[in-house]
């Protein structure tokens, strides 16, 4: 039975951090070859939570959160986004299991006591588990007592607190809360991003990894969503693998131009092929570099600045890279435009699954959810300014008087639905105080 295993992430429009952890993680998992197939999707970024399962062939999938709160995106926007019916959903012939968030397993206390140790704590030291919190939604602490409960019931150090970021009680009454000379401060977040890296310190006053206060030590660890062993979580709720490792399906197009060596253009992306293997090139190539460092390229424009829409013409330069398989070659484009050979074969064979605006501007929900009462006016203008410098083509009907020219030549880039990037830009064209 094939197997396959999808890791869900929040994303950001402003941070590239916020999901590299989630990526890496599913390259780690994807190297142990547990699962015939593993892939990332995301609330903010592409490929999107209502895509993920697009093209994916198997007989079972294993979703895993990789959330620290069970709330609101764990209990709400991914089951509705992914269309499940709870715990296990089957839909034609996948079987999907649906896991709690990471913040929710018991071997995670463990990697949160190594970022501890890394951060050099040791036995007569406090830990401190700082969480984000919430005030608007109470479960969103849950996991982080029960975190800092596991590491406290491991006796590993003399204390363990739990503080938050925006509720009670608060991080900056961390030194308040414990006895011990030294006290370890460990986010218990996802990705070292601007609160990890930024807000939190500047509101603790640190003076970098350690703090010196009255007498105390203040030590600051990275934050335990980046840690390795993460994946040993994922792995520990999603089941060891009990199926060989296959290689996942790729798109017959893509596999037979590689068979025939034939050229093409893809988006921005031209591949030639010589000596038997492809050449993967945007407009201005460069140097040959590593598959694994592709992204960290083209994440960012020209001119500096994140890029989160992955079709957004202007693709960085300066680099190539050489594939010596079909399946790398896949790899390769689907790190730059993320699903899109895979939608493009689904639109060759008439399988394209389509929603239009007006049904996922309705299916918004939070601060998102007044967006299905935007004007004509603000979609218009939203679509012209996302949807014309993308080089995916839209399928879904645009608002009357907006026309989208494809590029000239190569094989065309379908888009399925209105993506995160052009609600966002709905959302902000309303209120005036958008992301990006």
């Amino acid at each position: 039975m094939s197997r396959a295993l999808l890791l869900l992430g929040h994303g950001s429009h402003l941070d590239p951090n916020s999901s590299e952890p989630v990526h890496a993680h599913a390259a780690r998992i994807r190297a142990m070859g547990a699962f015939d197939a593993v892939r990332a999707a995301f609330w903010k970024e592409e490929p999107s939570f209502a895509r993920a399962l697009d093209g994916l062939e198997a007989a079972e999938v294993v979703a895993v959160p990789v959330f620290i709160s069970s709330g609101y995106f764990t209990e709400s926007v991914i089951p509705r986004e992914l269309g499940l019916d709870g715990a296990v959903t089957v839909r034609g012939g996948m079987r999907i299991r649906y896991t709690p968030p990471i913040g929710a397993d018991a071997v995670l206390a463990n990697v949160i006591a190594q970022r501890a140790i890394e951060a050099g704590a040791e036995a007569e030291d406090a830990i401190a588990v700082l969480g984000h919190g919430t005030p608007r939604n109470r479960n969103s602490e849950r996991n982080v007592y029960l975190q800092a409960e596991l590491l406290a019931a491991s006796g590993r150090f003399a204390e363990v607190v739990t503080v938050f970021l925006e509720q009670e009680p608060h991080m900056s009454r961390v030194l308040d809360l414990t006895a011990a000379e030294r006290v370890i401060v460990v986010p218990l977040f996802i990705a070292d991003g601007w609160h990890v890296g930024e807000s939190i310190p500047a509101d603790l006053a640190l003076e970098g990894p350690e703090t010196r206060r009255d007498g105390r030590v203040l030590r600051y660890a990275r934050a335990v969503g980046t840690h390795p062993a993460v994946a040993d979580v994922i792995l520990d709720l999603a089941g060891e693998g009990d199926a060989p490792a296959g290689i996942a399906a790729i798109p017959a197009w893509l596999d037979a131009a590689f068979a025939a060596a034939e050229p093409f253009a893809f988006g921005e992306l031209t591949v030639r092929f010589e000596r038997g293997a492809a050449v993967v090139e945007p407009p201005v190539p460069g140097r040959e570099i590593d598959l694994s460092r592709v992204r960290g390229m083209v994440r960012e424009r020209p001119g500096g600045g994140y890029r989160p829409l992955t079709g957004e013409v202007g693709l960085p330069g300066g680099w190539s890279v050489r594939c010596e398989t079909a399946q790398a070659l896949a790899a390769a484009l689907e790190t730059v435009y993320p699903l899109a050979a895979v939608h493009a074969a689904q639109a060759a064979d008439g399988a394209l699954r389509v929603a239009g605006l007006e049904a996922v501007l309705a299916r918004q929900s939070g601060r998102y959810g007044a967006v299905a009462a935007a004007s004509e006016a603000v979609r218009t203008a939203a679509v012209r300014d996302v949807c014309g410098r993308c080089v995916r083509v839209p399928c879904w009907a645009l608002p009357p008087g907006v026309t989208i020219e494809p590029a000239a030549g190569g094989i065309a880039i379908p888009c399925p639905e209105p993506c995160g990037i052009l609600i966002e830009n709905i959302r902000a064209g309303m209120t005036g105080d958008g992301e990006g």
